[in-house]
Formats: structure tokens, sequence, C-alpha cells
């Protein structure tokens, strides 16, 4: 593998974008307006950034009496991200109480399920490094509320969300696309 130094990538800023499941992956050229279909989930925690995930067995090698080391295991792995919502809205609500639009009442209110469902909806981030930027496409995500709600009087009030990468038969069963650092368009 070459050095290639403008491969490497100081994610400054960054967007996440939310459409209806198994939604095609769209064709990036601005960071800003990925397309129809596409809506930006708002602001998230600068401090407490969006963090991608792995859960799983790590392989195991396995030996014969003769070789040691003769195959090591295909391990089940899981992936996906976290993210602090800073956006007291009702997507934001809906993501991580596990409602769906229904739950948004007519005076505006938003009405808490007592089970939470997950919400799947396919997941563009878009990673921004000055000039240029880095899609990562997964066209199904299961997302739910993670953790506690706390209070800080110096802080954001933030909805930490988590997502699962699920199967899509868009991708044959895989998980999601992520592309090469791209150059920002000149509009």
């Amino acid at each position: 593998m070459a050095l290639q130094d403008d491969a490497a990538i100081v994610p400054g800023t960054g967007y996440i974008y939310l459409a209806d499941p198994d939604t095609e992956k769209p064709t990036v050229t601005d960071p800003l307006d990925p397309g129809d279909g596409w809506s930006n989930l708002g602001h998230t925690n600068r401090d407490e950034m969006p963090e991608f995930t792995r859960e799983g067995d790590d392989p195991t090698t396995l030996g014969s009496w003769q070789n040691a080391k003769l195959r090591q295991t295909n391990p089940d792995v899981t992936y996906g991200l976290t993210f602090q919502s800073i956006q007291a809205t009702s997507d934001t609500y809906q993501l991580y109480f596990g409602a769906g639009p229904e739950a948004l009442q007519g005076d505006g209110s938003f009405r808490i399920p007592a089970s939470p469902t997950p919400q799947v909806k396919a997941l563009l981030m878009i990673l921004v490094d000055g000039s240029s930027f880095v899609p990562l496409w997964h066209p199904r995500v299961s997302l739910l509320g993670s953790d506690a709600i706390s209070l800080d009087v110096e802080n954001w009030f933030s909805f930490p969300i988590s997502g699962t990468f699920l199967g899509s038969s868009l991708l044959d069963g895989a998980i999601g696309e992520w592309a090469s650092i791209l150059p920002a368009s000149s509009s």
C-alpha cells in the first residue's frame, strides 16, 4: 500500500443524513446536499463525536497436531455507531425513544411509547476535512436511544443514540459502502 498524504482525513466537520430504509447510495458532490430523500439529522455534540463500534468475537486460531496455527475462524461481528444528537426535535425523539411518526401529537408534543421500537433508516455520514470529504453510506441501520439523558448546566442537552448496521438486499447482504476521500465541489 502506497503512502497517500491527501487520503488522510481530519473530520473537523460532519453531517448525518437519514432516509427511508434501503434508499440507494447517493452520488455526493456537495456535503451539504446529498440529494433527494435525505434529511439532515441536525446538530450533534462536538465534544462527544460520533463513534463507530465493533462488538463480537475475536478470531480463534485452530491448530492440528502437525500445524499449531492451521486456520483462523471467521468471527461473528456486529458493527454500528453511536452519536449524541443535541436538537430537541421530534426527529431526535423518534430515534431516542423508539417511536414512529404517530407519536407526534396535534399540539406539537411528543408521546413517549412504553415499549420502544428501533427505527430502521438509511444513514449517510459525511466527514469533511477542509475542501475534501468522505461519504459513509449504510442502507439499513437500526437506531435507538442507547444511554441515559443527563443534564449539565454547562453542556448540551444530549440524546445518546446508537445504531446497528444491518444487512441490505441492495448490497447482497453487506452492511454499507464507504467512499475514498473526495474533493469538494467548486460550486
